[in-house]
């Protein structure tokens, strides 16, 4: 049974960062390094598409900013993100990673691919 599920964005956390992502998002978004990011939120907030998906799912969610990781003591110096694990019998496990995130085109890429992982996984 799947117990959580994390996202790590390849972004900073804070309020100054948000209006940074945001602009860099309508100046140069081929440029922007959170693929993430970039197809989860649109210049207004949330897609209202993935606000709707992550409350379909009954397990927690996690969701971890590039400078606040010190805390995951599952991610290693290797891993790229952004990038989501998957939490089941207390081990967590990377289902997708950032080379694979970063060939999404948008949203429904993700939902359908994290929705195929979870099928497979329960």
């Amino acid at each position: 049974m799947i117990e959580e599920i994390v996202f790590i964005y390849n972004a900073k956390s804070g309020l100054f960062n948000a209006f940074l992502d945001f602009s860099h998002k309508i100046i140069s978004p081929k440029t922007y390094e959170c693929k993430l990011c970039a197809i989860t939120y649109n210049n207004f907030g949330k897609e209202k598409k993935w606000r709707a998906y992550l409350k379909s799912l009954d397990f927690k969610k996690t969701f971890y900013y590039a400078d606040n990781l010190s805390s995951i003591n599952y991610i290693n110096a290797d891993t790229k993100m952004p990038c989501i694990f998957l939490k089941r019998k207390n081990k967590y496990q990377l289902i997708i990673d950032s080379n694979e995130l970063n060939t999404f085109k948008n949203v429904d890429v993700l939902i359908d691919r994290i929705s195929d992982i979870i099928d497979s996984n329960e």
